[in-house]
């Protein structure tokens, strides 16, 4: 005779494998906790200190700063702050806890972006152990976009508008699914004015349901689309924020590297696309409306910026961590073969991971030492009209706001023109003079053309220096 099991005995079976397939996700989730440590063990991204500085701005007046108060080269200048409601979460961490609060807060989002990326391989039925070996393999593709800046908040907003359009495409809770892209929407346009890409995934995902014939699942999609679109209105500028987006772009292409179009000889890039085109492929194949769709946005996307890379990163991984999952068999059969190597390999790749994770625990939030004269700094005469490249400007603003700059990375602030121009003096090209007209102090990099141009000039001497830079004064 043959003995059946109980429902007992096989209800506790089904739970001990939810059991282990749960702690299974966490532990591919856990094993990417030593690169965000790693990750916040320095601040690298200018961007992030003056943001922490608007942000004190905006909680101090209760107002969002409609004009540069912080440049002497464009100082009341009209400026529209594309990411007020991030840089009033910097200075909020800030003001609890500094810079390493700073970071800790930016480490615990880049973990949320890591936990929906799973989230999202999980409801396409990838098993955890393919989704944590795709993104290891990944992670040279992406971990240079993971820096403290409001791009974090677009990555999370990405995976979370993904998995609810997910949800639609599903046919479970498509009313709530549709309502809270609206909500998604508002909260991110005030995060980051990048909100404005929800649009387009839910529109392309509405077409793709469409055109093949869903139901009427398109119609629900479409309704998420509309929410979004009026949720990006709800912000402090309203339809202005349309206008804000293309001026960015027309701002920041041929002078800021990742306003760049994609660049075929670059092999990284190339080996982003091909990913990419390659889930594209699989989620057109599996009639995954919403990854298709997505994919397609930030594929089209990168051809005008690589910005859009890290997207087209996180929405592939999920998708071919899927077909990994479920090979064919000649594929399935190399896999298994290999499995120890595979085991060996990510352990490696852990340990590794883990040692170059453990010595930024003793300095986590430090502006990069290899960017930031930090000293230097502190040694500017108060008041002093500065000139700068733009990542010491912008550290400049957070740490000595006393000291108008000549530059930061707010390259829609200055204009293209004036970016070259200054770009210009600082490699020391051009006529020097009449570009440092107006400044009293200047702080470059050692390497820099313009710190060897002054080196001998009878206007200027060294008022300090170290191994990164050297601070500049005008003779009386």
């Amino acid at each position: 005779m043959t003995a059946t099991a109980s429902p007992q005995t096989a209800e506790a079976a089904s739970d001990r494998r939810q059991t282990v397939a749960r702690r299974g996700w966490i532990l591919a989730w856990l094993a990417f906790l030593p690169l965000v440590v790693f990750r916040a063990g320095v601040l690298s991204e200018g961007d992030t200190f003056w943001q922490i500085r608007i942000g004190r701005q905006i909680i101090a007046g209760h107002a969002i700063p409609a004009s540069d108060a912080f440049s002497w080269t464009a100082h009341g200048k009209p400026y529209f702050q594309n990411s007020w409601g991030f840089d009033v979460l910097l200075a909020v961490a800030d003001r609890l806890g500094g810079l390493p609060a700073v970071a800790v807060l930016c480490a615990l989002i880049t973990l949320a972006i890591v936990a929906l990326a799973l989230a999202l391989a999980r409801t396409l039925g990838a098993s955890a152990a393919a989704s944590a070996i795709a993104f290891f393999l990944a992670l040279p593709l992406l971990t240079g976009w993971l820096s403290a800046r409001p791009q974090l908040v677009d990555y999370t907003a990405v995976l979370g508008l993904a998995l609810l359009l997910r949800q639609i495409e599903s046919g479970r809770g498509r009313s709530g699914a549709a309502a809270l892209a609206g909500l998604l929407a508002v909260a991110w346009i005030n995060l980051h004015a990048a909100a404005l890409l929800a649009v387009a995934i839910a529109g392309v995902s509405t077409i793709l349901l469409a055109v093949t014939r869903r139901g009427s699942r398109w119609r629900y999609a479409a309704a998420a689309t509309v929410a979004a679109a009026a949720g990006c209105l709800v912000n402090p500028y309203g339809l202005g924020v349309l206008h804000q987006a293309g001026q960015v772009q027309a701002d920041s292409s041929g002078v800021i590297t990742e306003w760049a179009p994609v660049n075929l000889g670059n092999p990284v890039q190339d080996l982003t696309l091909a990913a990419g085109v390659a889930a594209l492929v699989v989620a057109w194949r599996r009639r995954e409306a919403t990854l298709t769709a997505a994919l397609a946005v930030s594929i089209v996307g990168s051809a005008e910026a690589v910005r859009f890379l890290p997207f087209v990163v996180l929405l592939a991984m999920p998708v071919l961590a899927t077909y990994v999952s479920d090979p064919p068999d000649p594929i399935r059969r190399y896999l298994t073969s290999r499995r120890v190597m595979f085991q060996r390999g990510g352990a490696l790749g852990f340990v590794a991971l883990v040692a170059l994770a453990v010595p930024s625990l003793t300095h986590i939030g430090r502006p990069e030492p290899a960017t930031y004269p930090v000293g230097l700094v502190a040694d500017i005469p108060h008041s002093c009209r500065l000139f700068t490249t733009d990542l010491i400007g912008s550290y400049v603003i957070l740490a000595r706001p006393d000291v108008p700059v000549s530059l930061d990375t707010r390259n829609n602030l200055y204009g293209p023109a004036q970016l070259v121009a200054e770009e210009r003096v600082l490699h020391g090209r051009g006529n020097v003079s009449r570009g440092l007209a107006g400044a009293g102090c200047v702080l470059v990099p050692r390497t820099y053309g313009l710190a060897q141009r002054l080196r001998n000039d009878p206007h200027w001497h060294v008022r300090a220096a170290d191994t990164i830079a050297v601070l500049y004064l005008r003779r009386s």
